[in-house]
């Protein structure tokens, strides 16, 4: 099985408390980047936090990562997020997209579309054609079937940029606890896929690994890491994320950056 593993450190809520090697600031974050190339990742989903560890959409914190990467990690790959944690509105959003003209981003569908109104989904539209005009290739986060309905919807109706669409589909999100399970997957596994060029999941919890597995067999590829889960399949706590990657390409062929970038049209 030949899969993507994209790692994901830190997320958006978690802090030291809940793992003492979180990394939190872009020095860590670059570290731990490091360790997970090595393990097997080929690219990186990047959170920024501020002074106080509060997730944002900072442009020049973004922008300071990505020059980092560059620098340590030029090898690997780098994503950023604009998920707006019930915090950022699809303005701020967009203009995240806008300042940082990353790479590759990761866009909530239902975040990004706001309120879902005529003039939210024209906004929407703009934003992620400017996005796409700048070079940066995304990858639409889905939290439930609905959001797959959704994104479908706008592609028929040409409101997404021209091209194949990559998602990330989210194990889990409503679960009470934040506990995914493999089955979760079968819902978007008997979708008709047809518009999709690829496919990602992450979970949440002791069984990432396992739903990881699952996406890999049917052609998906996989984001881990303690942004979702600290767990190692056996059930003791993992050191760090690049322990969950090194798991991971123990059981399946990583793709390599080249393969990654080929992937999402780069």
């Amino acid at each position: 099985m030949s899969t993507l593993i994209m790692a994901a450190p830190n997320g958006a809520r978690k802090t030291k408390s809940d793992h003492p090697n979180l990394p939190i600031s872009i020095d860590e974050v670059v570290a731990e980047a490091r360790a997970c190339r090595l393990a097997g990742a080929a690219m990186l989903h990047s959170h920024v936090r501020d002074k106080n560890g509060a997730h944002v959409l900072d442009h020049g914190l973004y922008r300071e990562l990505l020059a980092a990467m560059k620098q340590e990690v030029p090898d690997m790959l780098c994503q950023i997020t604009t998920e707006s944690v019930g915090i950022f509105s699809p303005k701020e959003q967009a203009e995240c997209l806008k300042e940082v003209q990353p790479d590759f981003a990761s866009v909530a569908i239902r975040e990004i579309t706001g309120d879902q109104s005529g003039t939210a989904i024209d906004f929407a539209k703009g934003a992620l054609a400017d996005a796409d005009a700048a070079g940066t290739r995304i990858q639409y986060i889905l939290y439930d079937i609905r959001d797959l309905g959704l994104l479908r919807q706008l592609h028929e109706r040409g409101m997404l940029p021209d091209r194949p669409l990559d998602i990330l589909y989210v194990l889990g999100k409503y679960n009470p606890g934040f506990i995914s399970s493999p089955d979760e997957l079968d819902p978007f596994l008997q979708s008709d896929l047809g518009f999709i060029r690829s496919w990602m999941i992450c979970a949440f919890g002791p069984e990432e690994y396992t739903s990881m597995i699952k996406a890999a067999k049917a052609g998906g590829h996989a984001r881990v890491g303690f942004e979702n889960n600290l767990m190692l399949k056996d059930g003791t706590i993992a050191p760090s994320t690049s322990a969950l990657v090194e798991q991971l390409a123990q059981t399946v062929t990583p793709y390599t950056p080249t393969q990654a970038a080929e992937l999402f049209g780069r």
